[in-house]
């Protein structure tokens, strides 16, 4: 289908945030450090610059170290401790000094 727009889900486990290009959404993008997030982008790259124009063998070992930057990624986000709800609040002072809690843009 022309124009059509492909969404998938970030493949953090037990995410189903949506995202357009890429593989993982914003938030846990960035809780991957970043000397993983380069060997990722690197290696998908070099295996992505080598399809069809490398012999086999080269192919296939750019598309195994892919895979295995990509597991880091994933091993990590696992490993990775997490981070409490009440630390993903926002709290503002409104114009009578009062605390407002805010969370995913709402009000609490």
């Amino acid at each position: 289908m022309i124009g059509a727009r492909h969404h998938t889900s970030c493949s953090a486990e037990g995410c189903r945030t949506q995202i357009k290009k890429g593989w993982f959404c914003p938030a846990h993008w960035y809780a991957i450090p970043l000397a993983l997030r380069e060997a990722v982008l690197a290696a998908f790259n070099a295996a992505t610059a080598a399809h069809c124009r490398a012999p086999r063998d080269e192919q296939e070992q750019l598309n195994r170290a892919y895979g295995v930057a990509f597991r880091d990624c994933l091993d990590h986000l696992r490993r990775a401790p997490r981070t409490p709800a009440q630390s993903m609040s926002t709290v503002a002072i409104a114009a009578d000094g009062a605390r407002v809690t805010y969370a995913n843009g709402r009000r609490l």
